[in-house]
């Protein structure tokens, strides 16, 4: 199925969930030009998507808005049976509860049409349990973001290779609203970057914990080194240009890997206890978040899209990203 088809069949987006991860699809799909019926029980959540939409406007107007696109195309219920009546294509992002979200999936596939794609935002189940008790388990696969998915442009499909049609369809259409896709060849736990993002967790917690330095400190050593260059190329290329002989490349691999057996990773018998959450929880909030999450949130925005405006302009240049 083509790009233009794709879009063709998918005119309207249901957004099931309206926290964080929700709202974020649903501007997304906004500024890609759809329409958009975003779900949540709670009524009070329609206002609280209204002032999201408010600060994220500023960097969906310099991602660039598609033509049609506008807040008017953005409606809310509280009816579930309303919002996927007609339903063409169903983001779910409900909270992080695995029964809970086998009983929605079942019920969503009771009420949805039977050639509905419903995909999962989940951070880490497996989409083989998300469609347990569904009906057309063909249909249900993970459309994993990262937060948030107007401004990181990445998707994760997982549980493809049991829904193939589907998840073709799916990277498609999500490659049409301008989402970078990447699809898994067979699930696991996690999908592919929160475990990455979790491995680089866990060594914080360590440093930390050995008094290696402050967390402020530990974030700017990532920031103004390998995530530049991660921004760029993800790490097995970045890898493979630290040896001046290409053909010599596995011997440069097995000296990185003798510096993990040699203490470059915390020791495997390291363990995250409860006051090391709260001492680690409790520094973050008197340091890096001393003066709230705006002012982060104005930086992540207002950085991430001049990072993806100069990447965009390097690809038009002719740089090719792997």
């Amino acid at each position: 199925m083509s790009a233009q088809s794709v879009t063709k069949r998918f005119q309207t987006v249901v957004c099931i969930g309206a926290g964080n991860i929700g709202a974020g699809w649903a501007a997304h799909y906004m500024r890609a030009g759809l329409d958009v019926v975003v779900y949540d029980p709670v009524a009070a959540r329609s206002e609280w998507l209204d002032e999201y939409f408010k600060r994220a406007m500023p960097a969906l107007e310099a991602l660039g808005l598609a033509p049609g696109a506008g807040l008017n195309r953005v409606r809310f219920t509280t009816n579930i049976e309303d919002a996927l009546a007609g339903a063409q294509f169903v983001q779910e992002s409900t909270p992080e509860v695995l029964e809970d979200k086998i009983k929605l999936f079942k019920l969503m596939t009771d009420i949805a049409p039977a050639d509905a794609i419903i995909a999962s935002s989940s951070a880490g189940f497996l989409a083989k349990d998300l469609r347990s008790c569904a009906k057309g388990p063909e249909r249900i696969l993970i459309g994993h973001p990262f937060n948030p998915p107007f401004l990181v442009p990445i998707v994760e499909i997982a549980g493809g290779d049991a829904a193939p049609e589907s998840a073709a369809v799916a990277a498609e259409f999500y490659k049409s609203t301008g989402c970078e896709v990447v699809e898994l060849k067979r699930e696991i736990n996690g999908y592919i970057g929160n475990r990455i993002q979790a491995a680089v967790l866990r060594e914080i917690f360590y440093m930390y914990s050995e008094g290696i330095a402050d967390v402020a400190t530990i974030d700017r050593a990532i920031s103004s080194g390998p995530a530049l260059r991660w921004a760029v190329m993800g790490p097995s290329s970045t890898f493979f240009l630290g040896t001046q002989n290409p053909d010599m490349y596995a011997d440069f691999v097995n000296g990185l890997v003798e510096e993990i057996h040699g203490g470059f990773v915390a020791d495997p018998a390291f363990s995250i206890d409860p006051q090391l959450i709260k001492d680690y929880a409790a520094e973050v909030r008197t340091t890096i978040g001393v003066d709230g999450q705006k002012p982060l949130l104005d930086l992540r925005n207002t950085g991430v899209v001049k990072i993806r405006q100069a990447l965009d302009l390097m690809r038009e240049n002719g740089a090719k990203f792997l």
